[in-house]
């Protein structure tokens, strides 16, 4: 999740949205310097030596990711007159900017006269510097990794699983990846670590990510984890759906997310699947109304995976893929979850957990049962912020054990 700003060296910020920003003439000013710079997860910094024949009253710096259309003002301080030098730092907290993120940013200079003048649009690759990344390409997918030739083959096989994973996808659910993502490959929790966003002391110390897409085509993996080939399928799955369902009014279904990710992975992991037999042969399964929100019971997070998966594998199955691929269409244009059921399948959302149940040979509900209320003290819960956000692939361990949790947070990115 992106935080506040953080500022030195500033008197104002704005926040302004506008379009694609151009290239612009110097004009009646002279550029002596103009740069930026990074410390990965640490501070952005940029600089602006210029002069004019006459006095240079104001500056300003815009600056915004290439991709989003929102745009950050700064106002530095700086001492007026006809030769100037303007600076501006930003602090920045870990997983603030994603690695691979490439920024555009100029400079606004306001004379004496009332006349303004903007420098040319210059580009800072902020990425993750700290290692001697190598480059792996697959497709659409470009798997980043260092090391030596562990780490080679260990590239190479994802790049395979996630192939499959994407195959499997396009086949079954009839979804695609349409656009580049890149795929950076950490060796340890520990260098993952400044990559993330930090949640607090006391999650962070017990949970560590196995994977996160950070980006809607960036997606940071723990390379050392041994269940690494499911969690990228998994990852890779909520970067296509996504992708294929984004809008500007609401996201998919989290029930449908994240069982559409457990499908991509392959064949349900054994917690999983025994937590749902067990809650199908007890009537004790979580409605399908309910799994719009993630269990607040730690108990509950291997049943959890297992009923979505269970869902969107008895959609499939009795609907077709081409149904799936409707209704991933009809959420891209923001469709509320029980009017999108109904569009395209002709059942609203207890409907569907009605015919759902039947099929596992249980009688309909009584009455259907409220959703439940998301507890904020499960700490072992799948992590979710009431906003979207990154989607962390995560494992929790302590007194709980160690629990496989995957939560869907897609980054709060303006524009």
């Amino acid at each position: 999740m992106r935080k506040g700003l953080s500022l030195i060296g500033l008197s104002l910020v704005f926040v302004i949205a506008f379009g694609a920003i151009g290239s612009r003439a110097e004009g009646p000013i002279r550029v002596l310097e103009n740069h930026a710079s990074f410390r990965f997860s640490e501070q952005l910094s940029f600089a602006l030596v210029a002069e004019s024949d006459q006095e240079i009253r104001e500056v300003t710096l815009y600056y915004r990711r290439q991709s989003e259309r929102v745009t950050t003002r700064v106002a530095p301080r700086f001492a007026p007159g006809r030769h100037v030098e303007a600076t501006f730092d930003k602090a920045l907290e870990p997983g603030e900017i994603p690695p691979g993120t490439t920024l555009e940013y100029y400079w606004r200079v306001h004379l004496a006269d009332g006349t303004q003048s903007d420098t040319p649009t210059q580009t800072l690759l902020y990425d993750d510097d700290r290692f001697a990344w190598q480059a792996l390409r697959s497709g659409n997918l470009t798997l980043l990794y260092y090391g030596g030739d562990r780490e080679a083959a260990l590239a190479q096989q994802l790049a395979t699983s996630a192939q499959a994973a994407l195959a499997r996808m396009q086949s079954q659910v009839g979804v695609t990846l349409a656009s580049p993502v890149r795929i950076y490959i950490y060796q340890s929790s520990n260098d993952m670590r400044a990559a993330l966003s930090a949640r607090s002391q006391g999650f962070d110390e017990r949970v560590v990510t196995l994977g996160v897409a950070v980006a809607d085509d960036t997606l940071l993996l723990l390379g050392s984890y041994a269940g690494v080939q499911q969690t990228i399928a998994h990852e890779l799955s909520h970067i296509v759906v996504g992708l294929a369902t984004k809008n500007p009014y609401s996201p998919v279904p989290r029930w449908l997310d994240e069982g559409l990710a457990m499908y991509a992975e392959g064949n349900l992991p054994a917690d999983n699947l025994r937590a749902l037999n067990d809650a199908v042969a007890h009537d004790a399964l979580i409605s399908v109304r309910s799994l719009s929100s993630y269990t607040g019971d730690a108990s509950q997070v291997d049943l959890y995976y297992g009923e979505v998966y269970s869902l969107v594998d008895y959609m499939l199955r009795t609907y077709g893929r081409d149904k799936m691929a409707d209704l991933l269409k009809v959420f891209k244009q923001g469709t509320y979850q029980d009017d999108a059921l109904r569009q395209v399948y002709g059942l609203g959302l207890d409907d569907l957990d009605q015919a759902w149940r039947a099929s596992l040979g249980l009688k309909a509900r009584a009455t259907a049962p409220p959703t439940p209320t998301v507890s904020k003290a499960a700490t072992a819960a799948p992590h979710r912020s009431d906003t979207p956000g990154p989607c962390p692939a995560t494992s929790l361990v302590g007194a709980l054990g160690l629990l496989l949790a995957f939560a869907r947070v897609r980054a709060l990115r303006p524009g």
